[in-house]
């Protein structure tokens, strides 16, 4: 039998003929859906409403009115973008780390009133898994219910606004960080900014780096305006075009992951404005290294990243 993390992905399309007569439904007609469990996996069935009176049929594990539409051309549905083309493209992944995002993305359509909750099914492990379908195209999704506490839909929403391509607006944890930050480049101005600038190859390596810690410290840092100039004069560059877009990438990947963070562990993000309130003499970078000590993957490529580019921005200091 299929686990409820297998159902989580299961997308059961309308049919276009009645099960039981075969004759093709016409466009807006009233019809009878119901959704079965034979040999481990889901299967829905369509009839026309006078089938379904006169065969009296069972209603399976759910079943439910709906209203045929005939299928909207391709060419219009390539054109739909967002959350919609968003869950069926995690549904297709067939990836079990993604029922989260799945349900979520599922929720936000049902508030808009594109997916229609048609059952919610409850095994016997408590597990639910909710029955919508498109009020459309009449494709009937099965998504499990995660159960998530507040603090984890909060975390969720915003990994699907970035899977979106948006910038979710910062948290405190970010401006906090964002303040540190500041600190921590004030605390090492000299080696990061220095009056003698490096020649050559190195010191483009240098100025790159330092300005990704000034853009990284927010728009308040002194620097960032200059910084922001000289990563826009070398990203076109075929020598430094790619240290650029990491760079972008670090720009866009720690504030969210920051900001992912804070939400679910309110200690650290304490800890991260315990540290922002100190001056740049109280601070300690050792006890900045030690609140992002986390073992999770996601951190520790930040970490390294972020090693490489402290080691580019020092590494010819006086």
């Amino acid at each position: 039998m299929a686990t409820p993390k297998e159902e989580s992905w299961q997308i059961k399309r309308r049919a276009d003929v009645c099960a039981g007569t075969g004759l093709e439904f016409g466009d807006g007609e009233k019809i009878m859906a119901r959704l079965l469990f034979a040999e481990g996996e889901y299967i829905r069935e369509d009839y026309t409403l006078a089938c379904w009176d006169e065969q009296n049929l069972d209603h399976g594990l759910s079943a439910w009115k709906s209203i045929f539409h005939k299928p909207v051309p391709p060419e219009e549905v390539v054109k739909k973008e967002g959350a919609e083309s968003l869950l069926r493209k995690l549904v297709a992944k067939e990836d079990a780390d993604n029922i989260n995002a799945i349900y979520i993305l599922a929720v936000m359509l049902e508030r808009k009133k594109i997916l229609v909750e048609k059952e919610v099914q409850t095994h016997e492990d408590q597990t639910k898994v909710r029955v919508y379908e498109h009020k459309k195209s009449g494709d009937t999704f099965l998504v499990v219910d995660p159960d998530l506490k507040l603090a984890e839909i909060e975390h969720v929403q915003e990994e699907v606004v970035g899977l979106l391509g948006g910038r979710p607006p910062k948290t405190e944890t970010v401006h906090q960080f964002e303040k540190l930050t500041q600190t921590l480049l004030e605390k090492e101005s000299k080696l990061l900014f220095p009056r003698n600038v490096v020649g050559g190859e190195e010191g483009i390596t240098q100025k790159l780096a330092a300005s990704f810690f000034s853009l990284l410290a927010g728009k308040k840092h002194e620097h960032y305006t200059v910084s922001e100039k000289i990563l826009n004069r070398y990203e076109t560059s075929e020598q430094w075009g790619s240290l650029v877009e990491n760079y972008r990438d670090l720009l866009d990947r720690i504030p969210q992951e920051v900001r992912f963070q804070g939400l679910g562990n309110p200690d650290l993000a304490k800890q991260i404005g315990d540290l922002a309130a100190k001056e740049p003499k109280e601070l300690d970078p050792a006890d900045v290294q030690a609140v992002f000590a986390s073992g999770d993957p996601r951190i520790t490529e930040l970490r390294e990243k972020i090693r490489a580019a402290i080691r580019a921005a020092t590494a010819y200091a006086d």
